[in-house]
């Protein structure tokens, strides 16, 4: 046989193999990550009433406390971050905010928590400046680099989100369950903030 046909031949081969070896690989690993995201949230599905899991989309929802809830594993705005987002909707129409808390940080020089707060509302504004890291201890603050404490006017949605490591960092039950009784006790609270606001404008 002519060696440089042999030689072509060979090649094919190799790369024959390796893409079936590749292709092996990505079904393994593309059923491995789904069995572990089902592993996660079918507890999160069951903690609800009517709960539902939705293993495609890495998210639950149902309902607690009569209000439609939702959870899911998503990726932040730039892309680069993996986050928990715990939603229940509480419509209180008025002005949006969020609160951001984050841990010392080891690594600097003087490390101390710093608070975010972003809204329209001045009177919202005075209530988020009177929460520390006390008031926010029902969803564990300190166990994660941030959380976000986020309402949205237009949707009506409270949520709570944090940085996870991955599909195996997404919350227990409990965890979840905690930071769900947290936004339905905020949204309570926001109701009566939303409208002191609407009647001082």
């Amino acid at each position: 046989m002519n060696p440089y046909l042999a030689t072509g031949l060979a090649m094919c081969a190799i790369v024959f193999v390796a893409l079936i070896g590749t292709g092996y690989l990505a079904v393994y690993f593309t059923r491995r990550a789904k069995a572990d995201v089902e592993r996660m949230i079918a507890p999160l599905a069951a903690a609800l009433d009517e709960g539902e899991a939705d293993v495609e989309e890495a998210e639950v929802k149902g309902k607690y406390g009569g209000a439609l809830v939702f959870g899911r594993m998503a990726r932040a705005a730039a892309g680069t971050v993996t986050l928990w987002q715990s939603d229940l909707i509480d419509s209180a129409g008025g002005h949006g905010w969020n609160f951001v808390y984050s841990r010392p940080n080891p690594k600097k020089h003087d490390p101390a928590e710093e608070i975010d707060i972003v809204t329209e509302s001045d009177a919202i504004r005075s209530w988020l400046e009177t929460w520390t890291v006390e008031t926010i201890t029902a969803i564990q603050p300190t166990e994660s680099d941030w959380v976000q404490v986020e309402y949205t006017s237009e949707s009506g949605t409270i949520r709570i989100a944090r940085p996870i490591k991955g599909r195996n960092q997404i919350p227990p039950p409990e965890t979840f369950l905690a930071d769900l009784a947290f936004a339905q006790e905020i949204g309570d609270r926001n109701r009566a903030m939303q409208q002191g606001a609407i009647d001082a404008e």
